[in-house]
């Protein structure tokens, strides 16, 4: 049985597609805030600017009313996906019930390290589905990739705490409101056939995705140590197939091609080559270009910007959004597979 996540399911994709053509903003990928204390990631992407509140963060009555702003234009989903952690973040608890208040649905990115008992039951009853870090059941080795000695073991923690608290369960057949973002590196590509399975057993979305040439890995000149072979990446992606389902990749995320991309200060920023909203879908390092910013600019008008934007990049820089399309990963990039996202955002320019 195939098993999606649900904010990236083909459902809420095409919803968010048929809101995007008819001017709404169906989508906000959001940043919060870069403060990551917990877990040092040997390869984390956002490394060096994560690790301490940056000082001109949106304040939550700016990021309210970006939601509130949202809202009037479509928003159905925020997608928080990037830089520090969420959990540390402490406008988080009044931004999920503002956006729960709305309506707005909410797909979060997070280490689990700070999820206990109240928390995990929290999220779940304010509807806020959980893309949570697990590379490997191997503590020791789990504990080597986070950079600190006991993190894992509040991961796994986190995890049965969110099973307990309803997560997996009452999402409708075929879907799930919990994945697992699952990086394989030469640490733990013996590990991946257990976490594969682990998963599948416990109805997770298992997003495996290749190691990003980006942040920390390249500032600690790590990536040659930890990067797998073509080889055994195919050798992997055979293995996933035999275990879930023939065809398994990561599916589109669709805050990639729809809404806008707000940053932790409040600049809309976008992929420069191809105007696309996520800064990281070619796994490299980000090549940004600043829209505006929520604090300056109206939303809408940060919106059809960013419109503007993306159809000048499709049609005078063909070269460069072809040489993305033409990019391929097993296992789909961040958001998906960077081929289907272009032929998307072509189709819906």
């Amino acid at each position: 049985m195939v098993i999606t996540y649900y904010p990236w399911s083909e459902e809420v994709l095409h919803e968010c597609l048929t809101s995007y053509d008819l001017g709404e903003m169906p989508t906000l990928d959001l940043e919060l805030t870069a403060k990551c204390t917990q877990a040092s990631c040997i390869y984390c992407d956002s490394r060096p600017e994560v690790g301490a509140r940056h000082p001109n963060e949106l304040n939550f009555r700016e990021t309210d009313k970006l939601l509130k702003d949202g809202k009037k234009l479509g928003l159905r989903w925020i997608y928080t996906c990037g830089l520090g952690e969420p959990l540390e973040d402490a406008r988080l608890e009044r931004l999920v019930e503002s956006a729960s208040a709305l309506g707005i649905r909410l797909s979060m990115f997070t280490n689990g390290i700070l999820i206990h008992e109240q928390k995990a039951k929290w999220l779940h009853d304010n509807g806020v589905c959980l893309i949570l870090k697990f590379d490997t059941r191997e503590e020791s080795t789990f504990d080597r990739i986070l950079g600190k000695g006991g993190a894992a073991a509040k991961i796994y923690g986190a995890v049965e705490l969110l099973l307990k608290a309803g997560y997996t369960k009452g999402c409708g057949d075929g879907f799930t409101d919990l994945a697992f973002s699952i990086v394989p590196t030469s640490l733990n590509v013996s590990h991946i056939e257990d976490v594969i399975q682990y998963a599948k057993d416990n109805n997770i979305f298992p997003s495996i995705g290749e190691l990003e040439q980006a942040g920390r890995v390249f500032e600690k000149q790590a990536y040659g140590a930890l990067a797998l072979s073509r080889e055994t990446i195919s050798s992997l992606k055979i293995l996933a197939e035999r275990i879930l389902w023939k065809g398994y990749t990561r599916p589109i995320c669709p805050a990639i091609i729809t809404g806008v991309h707000i940053d932790n200060v409040g600049n809309c920023v976008v992929d420069s080559e191809t105007g696309l909203n996520c800064k990281w879908f070619l796994l490299q390092e980000p090549l940004v270009k600043v829209i505006g910013n929520v604090r300056k600019n109206e939303l809408h008008m940060l919106l059809d910007d960013v419109r503007s934007y993306r159809r000048s990049r499709f049609s005078m820089n063909g070269n460069g959004v072809r040489s993305c399309e033409s990019m391929e990963f097993a296992f789909g990039g961040c958001g998906g597979s960077p081929r289907r996202i272009i032929q998307l955002a072509r189709q819906h320019l």
